[in-house]
């Protein structure tokens, strides 16, 4: 592997990747969860890693990404793929794949992994895990359209 850039989003990845390698019980958790559901290759394609699967899901997740847009941004990011752990002369994986194995994690898995990132953040000094905090605002407005304006 590459060693990673200077840009501000390569090194969250690579923060991000560090945090992941201290708790490795996340891998084994979604482990768990793919092997549930193995996904067969009829091209003999090499299947994805737990590791690989919880890292493409945390990329989809933080950039709001489709399965189509993941393949593609995995791939021709060096961030990307170094964060993912899929190597220069790997061809990555298609969208297919990364939405079969992203949907095998479970909700229970995914609550487990968060409670142990929670878990690990007080044990830093990071958070307090005391609340939670969601920015939904939602409100109803009356909202015209805007080619009907008067001048």
């Amino acid at each position: 592997m590459s060693a990673p850039t200077d840009h501000p989003q390569a090194q969250e990845l690579e923060r991000i990747s560090q945090i992941l390698d201290q708790n490795p019980i996340i891998y084994n958790l979604v482990m768990q969860d793919i092997q549930k559901k193995p996904v067969r290759s009829r091209a003999g394609a090499k299947g994805m890693t737990a590791e690989q699967v919880i890292r493409t899901a945390i990329i989809k997740q933080m950039f709001g990404f489709s399965y189509e847009e993941l393949a593609f941004h995995i791939i021709d990011s060096k961030s990307m793929r170094r964060f993912c752990l899929i190597g220069i002369a790997e061809k990555g994986f298609k969208k297919s794949v990364l939405n079969k194995h992203i949907k095998a994690i479970s909700p229970r898995t995914w609550e487990a992994v968060n409670t142990r990132m929670v878990r690990w953040a007080e044990s830093e000094g990071i958070e307090k895990g005391r609340k939670v905090r969601i920015d939904c605002t939602v409100m109803e407005s009356h909202i015209h359209d805007p080619r009907f304006d008067v001048v």
